[in-house]
């Protein structure tokens, strides 16, 4: 089935956050796995960021799920322009690790 939507997620040193940032994903996509794509660009964190992608690289079984991790600090924007140069869905959707999202099950306040 082709990728209908990459979920590109730039990250540096925020490791518990992308922790709770795929936490998330995984709920999210649930009954939609096979058309998602998750691509994770780590911008040569110095913290616990590979640790936490792979502890989730078993979650996320049922998706195609790629890591990459820059050899130095590229910059934010070039951080980003890489998840999206990066990713095969036909839609691309760039969420930062700090980027809080609220669905009907996220309490607003």
């Amino acid at each position: 089935m082709e990728t209908l939507l990459s979920i590109s997620i730039p990250t540096f040193n925020r490791a518990n956050l992308l922790n709770q940032q795929l936490s998330w994903l995984r709920r999210a996509i649930r009954g939609f796995e096979a058309q998602c794509e998750i691509l994770i660009s780590d911008n040569c964190s110095t913290d616990d960021t590979p640790k936490v992608v792979e502890k989730w690289q078993s979650e996320f079984k049922d998706v195609r799920f790629q890591f990459n991790r820059h050899s130095e600090n590229i910059g934010a924007v070039r951080n980003i322009a890489y998840c999206i140069e990066a990713a095969n869905g036909k839609y691309v959707w760039t969420i930062s690790d700090d980027d809080l999202i609220y669905d009907e099950r996220s309490p607003m306040f």
